[in-house]
């Protein structure tokens, strides 16, 4: 590998994550890249006696910071606050990386200074043969909808994934971090970034090289083991959804486009085959959701961009 020269700062937001945290920092902390620090900032109220053994092991080894109110955003900006790297790996506490040199392959595409930021391969042991590359994931309106993780075609994108991405820190600085109106689940605040970040003139790639292993079912976190689910549980996880869904909408989609938008979303989240063989009280119960977490989404979205603000 080429001489290390950029400083990297690997940050990992943390909650409710015990053995998986553990492990993705032994992961982390076995990077053969020469110049890079690991930044935890740890959400959680109280871990199992063991990890929080295990944490206390590696404080000469990772800056440690704890917060006490849950927010992926905010702890992610926290991280990017006190980084003295000029490159940010951004990595989500159920991650496992089995290359050694992953640090080098996010290092190694900032040679080209037209990239501001990179997304890295996610893949799904769930589903270990991934899913081809869809060209329509570079649509500016629907590239999301389009987009995969763990194909392996380089190419620009529209999105970046949470568990796996990185940019340059005095660009993250230019554009105010990430939006921490994105609230719970926190769902597309990578897609509002990296929005951004292109409508600042900058490209975002999707790097295949650069790979981790993601848990998504996992428990803690986003929770996102709530997306399509048919507990009384997920319909406190899709108020947040729906907002955080409407709400980008809002931010970057023309106007004409916001009720197609919307009925995508009703139709896949709320009047889908599954959720109608449940019964009627669950599609109601699931639409009274949709209507509460629209209107948040609408409100909030008025807001931001009526005074231009991409922060609280």
């Amino acid at each position: 590998m080429a001489k290390d020269v950029a400083r990297i700062s690997v940050i990992i937001p943390t909650f409710m994550r015990e053995e998986l945290l553990c492990q993705c920092l032994m992961d982390v902390l076995q990077q053969t890249y020469a110049q890079f620090e690991t930044i935890v900032v740890d959400q959680t109220a109280q871990h199992k006696p063991e990890t929080e053994v295990f944490l206390r092991s590696l404080l000469d080894r990772i800056r440690y910071i704890r917060l006490d109110r849950p927010s992926v955003t905010a702890a992610c900006n926290e991280g990017a606050r006190v980084a003295s790297g000029s490159i940010l790996v951004f990595l989500d506490d159920d991650v496992r990386i089995s290359d050694r040199e992953f640090l080098h392959k996010h290092a190694a595409c900032y040679g080209d200074l037209s990239v501001g930021a990179v997304a890295g391969r996610v893949q799904d042991p769930r589903h270990p043969g991934g899913v081809p590359y869809d060209p329509r994931s570079l649509d500016p309106v629907w590239g999301w909808s389009y987009t995969g993780w763990d194909h392996h075609t380089h190419a620009d994108v529209v999105t970046i994934p949470g568990a796996n991405m990185s940019c340059r820190k005095n660009l993250f600085i230019q554009l105010g971090g990430f939006d921490e109106c994105f609230t719970g689940n926190a769902v597309r605040f990578e897609n509002d970034f990296c929005l951004r970040m292109r409508t600042a003139g900058f490209r975002v790639i999707f790097d295949p090289a650069a790979e981790v292993v993601h848990h998504y079912d996992s428990e803690g976190g986003h929770n996102n083991r709530h997306l399509y689910g048919t507990s009384e549980e997920s319909h406190a996880w899709y108020v947040s959804y729906f907002r955080n869904m409407v709400y980008v909408t809002v931010k970057h989609i023309p106007m004409r486009v916001w009720p197609l938008a919307c009925w995508n979303l009703w139709r896949q989240h709320v009047f889908n085959r599954p959720f109608l063989q449940i019964g009627l009280p669950f599609v109601f119960a699931r639409q009274c959701v949709f209507v509460r977490g629209v209107w948040q989404g609408l409100l909030a979205g008025r807001r931001a961009t009526g005074h231009g603000a991409h922060n609280k």
